[in-house]
């Protein structure tokens, strides 16, 4: 095992044996961290904030930034509980999940279900809950870390998860889940490699916007609903949105607007939560200015 690989495992360990209001508290010296020190992450997350929010003050967006920083911050700290042994399901109050009947109201249809996300709160808290109750299926990308992957792959597939790559052969097996009325898990607010999207506005902004949805839902006529985590305040857990069925059918662009729309909703819901350190305009229309130094 490299040196890498060894760290990583004791970290993993340790922020599973450290009680989560103390993880909470480091959060806050983590995120604070971030935000008094010259970094990637807070020069990443501002250029973004600056971006979406070009009416807010100075003082709004600082105080954005520092929850953002706390909360990408808590998503690391979090690891060891949710790639660990997840006791933390089994606590009840600790997740409160709203409108989970609609789920399964979709399901009851003999339809697939396809959910999506934005990564807003922590998405391991949905992909381990959505395990405990379903069998689900969700795209995934590897690493660079082999010892990461090793992780996430044990993680999910004990949560009762089955991944599938994120290229075509993986896509096929999504569409044949689908077809099979099963459940199907995505988070599409990230930018796809050139060919596999299409451009749409997001906060009035041009970005490269996934077109997957709204093809799957026109092939399979499955049900589709946004769901997202959201992180409570003072260490008292999080709680699992599910939101109405919608429609993308009306034709690939019109679907991919709607998504956006639909992400745009929830993330002003909780905007601090958002990861905004993700370079979601780094594949910008002709013409168009990368605003991120590197």
């Amino acid at each position: 095992m490299s040196l890498y690989g060894l760290f990583y495992r004791i970290f993993l360990i340790a922020t599973e044996l450290i009680p989560y209001r103390a993880l909470y508290q480091i959060g806050k010296l983590m995120g604070l961290i971030f935000y008094l020190t010259p970094n990637k992450h807070k020069r990443i997350s501002l250029e973004n904030l600056n971006l979406v929010f070009p009416d807010l003050t100075r003082k709004e967006l600082n105080k954005l930034l520092k929850e953002s920083l706390f909360h990408s911050s808590m998503n690391i700290l979090e690891s060891g509980m949710v790639w660990g042994s997840k006791k933390y399901i089994k606590d009840r109050k600790f997740i409160e999940v709203r409108n989970f009947d609609l789920i399964k109201n979709s399901i009851s249809q003999n339809k697939g279900v396809l959910l999506f996300t934005p990564h807003l709160g922590n998405i391991e808290i949905l992909i381990n809950y959505l395990g405990s109750k379903f069998e689900v299926t969700i795209p995934y990308t590897k690493p660079k870390s082999s010892t990461l992957d090793r992780v996430i792959t044990k993680s999910r597939n004990d949560a009762g998860v089955k991944m599938v790559p994120a290229v075509a052969s993986g896509i096929r097996k999504i569409l044949s889940a689908l077809k099979e009325k099963k459940l199907i898990a995505i988070a599409s607010d990230q930018v796809p490699k050139k060919g596999n999207g299409s451009f749409s506005k997001f906060f009035n902004k041009e970005i490269y916007s996934m077109t997957l949805l709204p093809k799957l839902q026109e092939k399979t006529d499955c049900k589709v609903h946004l769901m997202y985590c959201e992180r409570k305040k003072n260490a008292s857990g999080f709680v699992i949105h599910f939101k109405e069925s919608i429609d993308l059918r009306q034709g690939t662009q019109e679907g991919i607007d709607r998504m956006n729309i639909e992400f745009e909703k929830c993330i002003m819901e909780l905007p601090g939560q958002y990861a905004w350190e993700y370079k979601k305009f780094r594949r910008l229309p002709l013409g168009g200015k990368d605003i991120y130094k590197n």
